[in-house]
């Protein structure tokens, strides 16, 4: 499963479809607050946002034999926290894909995105790369998408793994951006202690890993990464955000 930053929408992996690695399922669960459910409240933290698709998915996840989770910014964390879960309640993840965002242990100063007024949270995301600043001054998006991009920073900042959380059994693929502002390579160190499996790759990009002609930097490492575990039929499953692909 593949879940977007705080507050993202699905257009980045549906550009996936148009690629998909050979083998590969999309499958893609619609979040409260996001487009088919903008008029939902936001899932209140990322443990819920895990527990939600575990139960919407519940059967999707079950005859699931080769399951592959990613996620990227607060989507990274939702990623750690639903494979920790599914492992702790004896099913099998093939591997989760990581990117943009410190270890569960390692907390980062507090932001506070809670208390920031709009302008000071528009500008925020606006030098982090994720907003556009012609968007600034939209009113309906103000009004429709600010709500749940606060409430979905504060889960990424608020989130730490529990203390009696297992080591996850399947590997870890993460993925930084070297100029990354919003996330120190110092805070990504801890990943190793998620797993006896770690591998990471830097890419030359921003928060979003994107290029700098609009490239999908981490798409494509990504299928790098994931070309030995299908090679073998042993991933047919990625899940990304709204609704199913079927690429048989």
């Amino acid at each position: 499963m593949c879940f977007p930053h705080a507050g993202g929408g699905m257009g980045r992996f549906r550009k996936w479809r148009e690629d998909p690695p050979e083998g590969v399922r999309l499958v893609l669960p619609d979040l409260p607050g996001r487009e088919g459910k903008i008029s939902d409240d936001p899932l209140p933290d990322v443990a819920s946002a895990s527990q939600y698709v575990i139960s919407e998915l519940a059967e999707e996840i079950e005859s699931s034999e080769n399951l592959a989770i990613a996620g990227i910014s607060y989507g990274a964390l939702v990623a750690f926290d639903m494979a920790a879960r599914l492992e702790a309640s004896g099913k099998s993840v093939r591997a989760i894909f990581v990117a943009s965002q410190r270890a569960p242990a390692t907390p980062l100063p507090d932001v506070n995105w809670r208390s920031l007024d709009d302008r000071q949270l528009l500008a925020e995301l606006i030098a982090m790369g994720g907003l556009s600043p012609d968007l600034g001054d939209d009113e309906e998006f103000i009004e429709l998408f600010l709500p749940i991009i606060r409430a979905e920073l504060h889960a990424s900042e608020s989130y730490l793994k529990p203390a009696a959380a297992d080591r996850l059994q399947c590997p870890i693929f993460l993925y930084h951006g070297s100029e990354d502002a919003a996330i120190p390579v110092t805070s990504t160190y801890a990943w190793c202690a998620e797993t006896a499996h770690l591998s990471t790759r830097t890419l030359e990009a921003a928060h979003f890993l994107l290029g700098p002609g609009g490239e999908d930097m981490w798409y494509e490492a990504l299928r790098k990464d994931l070309a030995p575990l299908t090679s073998c039929g042993a991933a047919d499953r990625i899940f990304t955000g709204k609704e199913e692909v079927s690429l048989s």
